[in-house]
């Protein structure tokens, strides 16, 4: 028997139960309606009917619009039984659509295609059931989720922070073994002579002669340096209206270093009115040394240095390497430090038992403002009060060479020996501050009898600011008070003091203005208490004053220095410039055998042919001023001045 598809149309045999035109499901007439109703599918929402369009069965129709079966439709587009539709495309029964893809019931889908339900299977082959196919749920089931993988992310990130908490943990740790636990922990008698040791070094290296700062600042011969090569030059006028008459200097002074090859040179001229005495210098080119006098007329002198003391003057710039040269030394003396705390604590503090040392907190004025520290301190008495003073002088001795007018170690013997030998009544208390592992200062409350004394001993240094300070009072007229200071006091802006004090003689600085770098714009005024006597030059009046100023920019600028006295006023103004190398100032002038003189490696003959003998003496002798070489700088003024002077 025959029947029609109801889908396509074609002729199909009854006995079969699908289309082999279209594939379709063929059900006899006479269970259609039962199949319809044995087998429920979900209902789509009610569409309305649009006008004119017939409706299909179950259908909310459209207007207009026929409508299959259970369909959603899409507008102007007829769609199959249990059909998701797509837009303007036709689907199989079952279907899980493709873009205008149909497909076949029960086919293996291909790739990157999802495969279809609710289709017959191919004679002879075994029903291949599609992945997912669940009959009671009328066909495809929905594929079942992934479970997001949440508690394993968690997991692993706490694991990230644990590991990152533990490690900070040890880091914490470290920091704190490495800066908290060796100050705790370290024997307290050797902390304390740490910070003893660490502050006279450094006031030591701040401060390597203690009248260098009022020479540099009023005759503005302060020394040059040897950070890069560069040609220095200090043009100075000297105008004074003294003994009733003016007259005007002008001393020009050329520094020169070139830090490849190590040559320098320094060269002066002095110029009275209209009338120049002449230009001379020193000449250090490679191992060879030149003195070209300023009055041309005498001869030009030659003396070779060995090549070991040669490259260790490299270092110095030409007026230190000349006063070295002379004095016999290839280097100015190094201090051992490590053998100075050794001996520190093998000698000034022998007898005293760590037990004695006590670690605390106390204030300090730092810049001039009350700082919290870190302290060690212990009490003295008797001989072990008098061993640390001798220890303080020595170390203070050793590290500056300090001159015979104001010998330190004199200065801390004076405060235990003047009832001689008997340490009876000598009673102290020694304690050293801290700010940050850093040695900042040395405090001495010390009693001897009836008189009492407070020694301060301070060298710290940050940023712009600095506080170099000693001061060792004295009822004999030894004691010595020494300041160098710059103390910030607003945003940029400095007070800057130089004091120093020796006896009856003192010497003060008060400055402002500001500091940035290298640059600095500073004016002030001075006094200079003289005791009737300074350097052998008697004045009419103990107290001398004075302005004074300073202003570097980039290099340039100008120091003035004006002094008002009862035989005149003298105002000394220098204008300095620091530039690029200029190799014509380094090389000497031509060497002639016939009309110089010679020296060889003989430095006797250098000297004496110099007529410098004097301070060379002194060094043989073991006297004041040649013990610290080229740091002292009435050494180098003098040697400077000898240019000028020699006949």
């Amino acid at each position: 028997m025959q029947i029609m598809c109801s889908n396509c149309g074609a002729s199909v045999d009854s006995s079969l139960n699908f289309c082999f035109n279209c594939g379709a499901k063929m059900v006899p007439p006479s269970q259609s309606v039962n199949m319809n109703q044995a087998q429920p599918q979900p209902q789509m929402q009610a569409q309305p009917q649009m006008q004119g369009q017939p409706q299909m069965y179950g259908q909310q129709p459209m207007q207009g619009q026929p409508q299959m079966y259970s369909q959603q439709p899409v507008q102007g587009q007829p769609q199959m039984y249990g059909q998701q539709p797509m837009q303007g495309q036709p689907q199989m029964y079952g279907q899980q659509p493709m873009q205008g893809q149909p497909q076949m019931y029960g086919q293996q889908p291909m790739q990157g295609r999802p495969p279809m339900q609710g289709q017959p299977q191919m004679q002879g082959r075994p029903p291949q059931v599609p992945p997912g196919y669940n009959p009671a749920m009328g066909g495809a089931v929905p594929p079942k989720k992934k479970k997001k993988k949440t508690g394993a992310v968690i997991g692993i990130i706490f694991a990230i922070l644990a590991v990152v908490a533990v490690l900070f943990i040890v880091i914490v740790i470290g920091v704190v073994l490495a800066l908290v636990l060796p100050g705790k922990l370290k024997n307290p008698k050797k902390l304390f002579a740490e910070n003893v040791v660490g502050v006279s070094r450094n006031f030591c290296e701040e401060v390597t002669d203690i009248g260098a700062k009022p020479v540099e600042e009023i005759f503005h011969v302060g020394l040059d340096d040897t950070k890069d090569s560069h040609t220095t030059t200090k043009v100075t006028t000297i105008e004074t209206d003294a003994m009733g008459e003016d007259q005007e200097y002008e001393f020009i002074q050329t520094f020169s270093y070139d830090a490849n090859s190590g040559d320098s040179a320094y060269t002066v001229s002095v110029n009275t009115g209209d009338y120049s005495l002449g230009t001379g210098g020193i000449y250090f080119n490679d191992d060879e040394f030149f003195y070209a006098p300023v009055d041309a007329t005498k001869p030009m002198v030659r003396y070779e240095l060995d090549s070991s003391s040669a490259k260790s003057l490299g270092e110095y710039e030409a007026i230190d390497r000349y006063t070295l040269m002379l004095l016999d030394m290839s280097s100015e003396n190094e201090v051992d430090w490590d053998k100075e705390l050794a001996d520190f604590l093998e000698n000034a503090l022998a007898d005293v038992d760590k037990k004695e040392f006590v670690k605390a907190k106390g204030d300090y004025d730092v810049f001039g403002k009350t700082k919290q520290c870190d302290t060690v301190s212990v009490s003295l008495t008797g001989e072990q009060a008098a061993n640390f003073l001798e220890g303080m002088g020595n170390l203070l001795s050793d590290g500056m060479g300090a001159d015979e007018e104001a010998d330190i170690k004199d200065s801390f013997t004076d405060l235990y020996s003047k009832n001689g030998d008997v340490f009876d009544n000598l009673d102290m208390t020694v304690t050293t501050y801290s700010i940050k592992k850093k040695p900042v200062g040395v405090k001495i409350s010390l009693t001897n009898g009836s008189d009492s004394y407070d020694i301060d001993l301070s060298s710290y240094k940050n940023g712009n600011e600095k506080q170099v300070i000693l001061s060792i009072p004295s009822d004999d007229g030894n004691g010595i008070y020494y300041e160098d200071g710059v103390y910030s006091i607003a945003l940029g802006f400095y007070s800057v003091k130089t004091q120093v004090e020796y006896g009856e003689k003192s010497f003060v600085i008060n400055e402002t203005g500001t500091i940035s770098g290298d640059d600095f714009n500073l004016s002030g005024s001075y006094t200079l208490v003289t005791g009737n006597n300074t350097g052998g030059v008697h004045l009419a009046e103990d107290e001398i004053t004075g302005d004074i100023s300073q202003s570097i920019k980039g290099g340039k600028g100008q120091y003035t220095t004006t002094t008002y006295a009862e035989e005149g006023n003298v105002t000394i103004t220098t204008e300095y410039s620091r530039e690029s190398l200029k190799s014509d100032k380094l090389k000497a002038p031509d060497f002639l055998a016939e009309s110089g003189i010679d020296c060889g490696t003989d430095l006797d003959m250098l000297k004496e042919t110099l007529n410098v003998k004097l301070l060379g003496d002194k060094l043989n002798s073991g006297e004041g001023t040649s013990g610290i070489g080229s740091s002292n700088s009435l050494v180098r003024l003098y040697y400077a001045l000898s240019l000028l002077t020699r006949d």
